[in-house]
């Protein structure tokens, strides 16, 4: 900073550090009425009954470069399961997992909710088997609905229920913008001020 900056501030320090401190206050009241987010995450792997397409790429060293799985058809399309804000889903096509994130205020809700998403997929593929086997046809439907629903693990053979919660604090954020922006705020108004008196 500059001799000229330092000579406005103790001309209008007054100005200066009222400025300064409504802009510190205003940054204190957002950081304390700012809430702490929490995450739960829960991760499952779900295979459609027509199965899944995996695709391995292997070097000349055996060693595995690539490698993804996609979701067959004639499954549950999971995505349009989710019916709130704060739940969230992914799928990582590298390992065939979808991983469901929910977020909120309260340290305890958001392992409730992925943990109810997960009761609610189970239940609706049970549903939907149940429907497909109804109106299957031939014999070789018939067994293979009658299998998957006699064999849950069949469908999700993979399902890692959330145990605890992760937070979320960036409120530290909002001092360090704040004690810039409050300080830079005050040098401007010290400047426009002594502007005004030059006039």
């Amino acid at each position: 900073m500059s001799r000229d900056f330092f000579k406005i501030i103790k001309t209008h320090r007054c100005l200066f550090f009222s400025v300064f401190i409504t802009g510190l206050s205003f940054t204190a009241y957002l950081y304390f009425t700012t809430p702490v987010t929490y995450s739960a995450k829960a991760l499952f792997r779900y295979i459609e009954p027509e199965g899944a397409t995996k695709v391995t790429k292997i070097d000349i060293n055996e060693t595995v470069t690539y490698e993804s799985i996609t979701p067959g058809n004639s499954g549950l399309y999971i995505p349009g399961l989710i019916n709130s804000d704060s739940l969230k889903i992914s799928f990582n096509g590298g390992n065939g997992m979808y991983t469901v994130t929910s977020e909120s205020t309260s340290p305890i809700f958001p392992i409730e909710e992925v943990n109810k998403f997960l009761d609610l997929i189970i239940r609706t593929n049970t549903n939907f088997l149940n429907e497909k086997l109804r109106y299957s046809t031939s014999k070789d439907e018939i067994n293979k609905f009658k299998n998957l629903l006699e064999n849950p693990a069949k469908s999700f053979p993979t399902i890692i229920r959330a145990k605890s919660v992760e937070t979320i604090d960036n409120r530290y954020l909002i001092l360090f913008f704040g004690i810039i922006f409050s300080f830079f705020t005050s040098l401007t108004v010290a400047i426009f001020k002594e502007r005004v008196d030059e006039a």
